[in-house]
Protein backbone atom coordinates (compact mmCIF):
# COMPACT_ATOMS: atom_id res chain seq x y z
CA UNK A 1 0.00 0.00 0.00
CA UNK A 2 1.32 3.44 -0.89
CA UNK A 3 1.85 5.76 2.05
CA UNK A 4 -0.91 8.18 1.08
CA UNK A 5 -3.51 5.46 0.49
CA UNK A 6 -4.30 5.18 4.20
CA UNK A 7 -5.75 8.70 4.10
CA UNK A 8 -7.64 8.09 0.85
CA UNK A 9 -9.01 4.75 2.11
CA UNK A 10 -10.43 6.58 5.13
CA UNK A 11 -12.18 9.02 2.81
CA UNK A 12 -9.85 11.92 3.59
CA UNK A 13 -6.53 13.17 2.34
CA UNK A 14 -5.68 14.45 5.81
CA UNK A 15 -6.73 12.57 8.94
CA UNK A 16 -6.62 14.11 12.42
CA UNK A 17 -7.22 12.51 15.82
CA UNK A 18 -8.84 13.58 19.08
CA UNK A 19 -8.45 11.63 22.31
CA UNK A 20 -11.21 11.40 24.89
CA UNK A 21 -12.94 8.83 27.12
CA UNK A 22 -16.02 6.65 26.79
CA UNK A 23 -17.69 8.58 29.62
CA UNK A 24 -17.31 11.84 27.74
CA UNK A 25 -18.05 10.28 24.36
CA UNK A 26 -21.62 9.50 25.43
CA UNK A 27 -22.40 13.20 25.73
CA UNK A 28 -20.50 14.04 22.54
CA UNK A 29 -22.53 11.58 20.47
CA UNK A 30 -25.86 12.58 22.02
CA UNK A 31 -25.21 16.22 21.11
CA UNK A 32 -23.48 15.34 17.82
CA UNK A 33 -21.04 18.06 18.83
CA UNK A 34 -17.40 18.10 19.89
CA UNK A 35 -17.18 21.09 22.19
CA UNK A 36 -14.21 23.31 22.93
CA UNK A 37 -12.73 23.18 26.42
CA UNK A 38 -14.51 25.46 28.85
CA UNK A 39 -11.43 26.17 31.00
CA UNK A 40 -7.86 27.03 30.11
CA UNK A 41 -7.26 27.27 26.38
CA UNK A 42 -10.79 27.03 25.00
CA UNK A 43 -10.03 24.84 22.02
CA UNK A 44 -10.30 21.30 20.67
CA UNK A 45 -6.90 19.56 20.42
CA UNK A 46 -6.35 17.64 17.18
CA UNK A 47 -3.14 15.72 16.63
CA UNK A 48 -1.39 12.48 15.64
CA UNK A 49 -2.74 9.08 16.66
CA UNK A 50 -0.20 8.33 19.41
CA UNK A 51 -0.63 11.77 20.98
CA UNK A 52 -4.43 11.43 20.82
CA UNK A 53 -4.03 8.19 22.79
CA UNK A 54 -2.10 10.16 25.42
CA UNK A 55 -4.87 12.77 25.63
CA UNK A 56 -7.46 9.99 25.82
CA UNK A 57 -5.62 8.32 28.70
CA UNK A 58 -5.36 11.69 30.43
CA UNK A 59 -9.14 12.09 30.09
CA UNK A 60 -9.66 8.66 31.67
CA UNK A 61 -7.32 9.60 34.52
CA UNK A 62 -9.42 12.70 35.16
CA UNK A 63 -12.65 10.69 35.02
CA UNK A 64 -11.33 8.18 37.55
CA UNK A 65 -10.37 11.01 39.88
CA UNK A 66 -13.64 12.95 39.56
CA UNK A 67 -16.04 10.01 39.23
CA UNK A 68 -14.32 6.87 40.56
CA UNK A 69 -17.60 4.97 40.64
CA UNK A 70 -18.13 5.32 36.87
CA UNK A 71 -16.56 3.15 34.16
CA UNK A 72 -14.35 5.05 31.71
CA UNK A 73 -11.86 3.91 29.07
CA UNK A 74 -9.91 5.73 26.42
CA UNK A 75 -11.05 6.27 22.84
CA UNK A 76 -9.77 8.14 19.80
CA UNK A 77 -12.02 10.02 17.39
CA UNK A 78 -10.72 9.71 13.83
CA UNK A 79 -11.63 12.95 12.06
CA UNK A 80 -11.64 14.11 8.46
CA UNK A 81 -9.16 16.98 8.51
CA UNK A 82 -9.73 17.66 4.82
CA UNK A 83 -13.43 18.26 5.44
CA UNK A 84 -12.68 20.46 8.47
CA UNK A 85 -10.65 22.69 6.16
CA UNK A 86 -13.28 22.62 3.41
CA UNK A 87 -15.94 23.65 5.96
CA UNK A 88 -13.76 26.57 7.12
CA UNK A 89 -13.26 25.52 10.72
CA UNK A 90 -10.80 27.78 12.54
CA UNK A 91 -7.64 25.64 12.75
CA UNK A 92 -4.20 26.76 13.89
CA UNK A 93 -0.94 25.26 15.13
CA UNK A 94 -0.67 25.17 18.93
CA UNK A 95 2.49 24.83 21.02
CA UNK A 96 1.57 24.70 24.70
CA UNK A 97 3.95 26.95 26.70
CA UNK A 98 2.73 25.69 30.10
CA UNK A 99 5.78 23.53 30.93
CA UNK A 100 8.26 25.88 29.24
CA UNK A 101 9.25 26.86 25.73
CA UNK A 102 9.35 23.82 23.46
CA UNK A 103 8.55 21.28 26.16
CA UNK A 104 5.18 20.30 24.65
CA UNK A 105 6.09 20.63 20.97
CA UNK A 106 6.09 16.82 20.69
CA UNK A 107 2.28 16.94 20.98
CA UNK A 108 2.15 18.06 17.32
CA UNK A 109 -1.12 19.81 18.08
CA UNK A 110 -3.52 21.62 15.82
CA UNK A 111 -6.16 23.55 17.70
CA UNK A 112 -9.73 24.04 16.57
CA UNK A 113 -11.30 27.21 17.94
CA UNK A 114 -14.84 26.23 16.93
CA UNK A 115 -17.20 23.62 18.31
CA UNK A 116 -17.37 20.86 15.70
CA UNK A 117 -21.06 20.49 14.88
CA UNK A 118 -22.58 18.39 13.49
CA UNK A 119 -19.80 16.00 14.37
CA UNK A 120 -21.08 13.34 11.99
CA UNK A 121 -19.95 15.50 9.06
CA UNK A 122 -16.30 14.88 9.89
CA UNK A 123 -16.26 11.81 12.16
CA UNK A 124 -14.78 8.85 10.30
CA UNK A 125 -14.94 6.41 13.22
CA UNK A 126 -14.25 5.89 16.93
CA UNK A 127 -11.41 3.60 17.96
CA UNK A 128 -10.76 2.11 21.39
CA UNK A 129 -7.41 2.73 23.05
CA UNK A 130 -5.90 -0.61 24.15
CA UNK A 131 -5.92 -1.03 27.98
CA UNK A 132 -2.14 -1.48 27.97
CA UNK A 133 -1.77 2.08 26.77
CA UNK A 134 -3.42 3.37 29.94
CA UNK A 135 -0.96 1.29 31.94
CA UNK A 136 1.85 2.86 29.91
CA UNK A 137 0.38 6.27 30.73
CA UNK A 138 0.44 5.52 34.46
CA UNK A 139 3.91 3.99 34.49
CA UNK A 140 5.82 6.09 31.96
CA UNK A 141 3.72 9.15 31.17
CA UNK A 142 4.30 11.03 27.91
CA UNK A 143 7.43 9.03 27.00
CA UNK A 144 5.29 6.15 25.71
CA UNK A 145 3.29 8.36 23.36
CA UNK A 146 5.78 10.69 21.68
CA UNK A 147 5.62 10.47 17.85
CA UNK A 148 8.58 9.23 15.84
CA UNK A 149 8.61 12.42 13.74
CA UNK A 150 9.60 15.95 14.80
CA UNK A 151 6.75 18.45 15.33
CA UNK A 152 5.58 19.46 11.85
CA UNK A 153 1.88 20.05 12.56
CA UNK A 154 2.09 23.73 11.62
CA UNK A 155 3.82 22.93 8.33
CA UNK A 156 1.26 20.22 7.49
CA UNK A 157 -1.61 22.57 8.29
CA UNK A 158 -0.19 25.31 6.05
CA UNK A 159 0.33 22.91 3.16
CA UNK A 160 -3.03 21.18 3.47
CA UNK A 161 -5.00 24.39 4.01
CA UNK A 162 -3.52 25.80 0.80
CA UNK A 163 -4.11 22.53 -1.09
CA UNK A 164 -7.71 21.98 0.03
CA UNK A 165 -8.52 25.66 -0.49
CA UNK A 166 -7.36 25.43 -4.09
CA UNK A 167 -9.19 22.13 -4.56
CA UNK A 168 -12.46 23.61 -3.30
CA UNK A 169 -12.05 26.58 -5.66
CA UNK A 170 -11.29 24.23 -8.60
CA UNK A 171 -7.85 25.75 -8.98
CA UNK A 172 -6.26 22.29 -8.89
CA UNK A 173 -7.45 18.78 -9.70
CA UNK A 174 -7.97 15.97 -7.15
CA UNK A 175 -4.92 14.23 -8.66
CA UNK A 176 -2.83 17.32 -7.85
CA UNK A 177 -4.00 17.23 -4.23
CA UNK A 178 -3.08 13.54 -4.06
CA UNK A 179 0.45 14.40 -5.20
CA UNK A 180 0.77 16.82 -2.27
CA UNK A 181 -0.46 14.13 0.16
CA UNK A 182 2.11 11.69 -1.24
CA UNK A 183 4.88 14.26 -0.82
CA UNK A 184 3.90 14.84 2.82
CA UNK A 185 3.90 11.08 3.42
CA UNK A 186 7.40 10.82 1.97
CA UNK A 187 8.55 13.71 4.16
CA UNK A 188 7.21 11.99 7.28
CA UNK A 189 8.96 8.76 6.35
CA UNK A 190 12.24 10.59 5.75
CA UNK A 191 11.97 12.36 9.11
CA UNK A 192 11.18 9.09 10.88
CA UNK A 193 14.18 7.41 9.24
CA UNK A 194 16.44 10.32 10.11
CA UNK A 195 15.34 10.34 13.75
CA UNK A 196 15.76 6.56 13.99
CA UNK A 197 19.31 6.79 12.63
CA UNK A 198 20.14 9.60 15.06
CA UNK A 199 18.80 7.53 17.97
CA UNK A 200 20.96 4.55 16.95
CA UNK A 201 24.06 6.72 16.68
CA UNK A 202 23.45 8.26 20.11
CA UNK A 203 22.87 4.83 21.63
CA UNK A 204 26.11 3.54 20.09
CA UNK A 205 28.03 6.56 21.42
CA UNK A 206 26.74 5.90 24.93
CA UNK A 207 27.85 2.26 24.75
CA UNK A 208 31.30 3.03 23.33
CA UNK A 209 34.19 3.11 25.85
CA UNK A 210 35.75 6.48 26.47
CA UNK A 211 39.14 7.10 24.85
CA UNK A 212 41.71 8.07 27.44
CA UNK A 213 44.80 9.98 26.24
CA UNK A 214 47.95 10.30 28.31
Amino acid sequence: MKQNEQHLDEGSRWVLYHGTSTARLKHILVEDRLRRATIGDQKIPLTKRSVAEYFGCNAVFGDKHDHPEEESTGVVLVLDGEELLALNYDLAEFRDPFWGDGECDWENEIECWDDIEPLEEVLIRVEAIPPQRYQDFIERGPASFKPTTPPIAGFELTVMADTIGKLVEDEIRPADADIVVSALARLRSALELGRAKSSRVLAADRRAPANCHQ
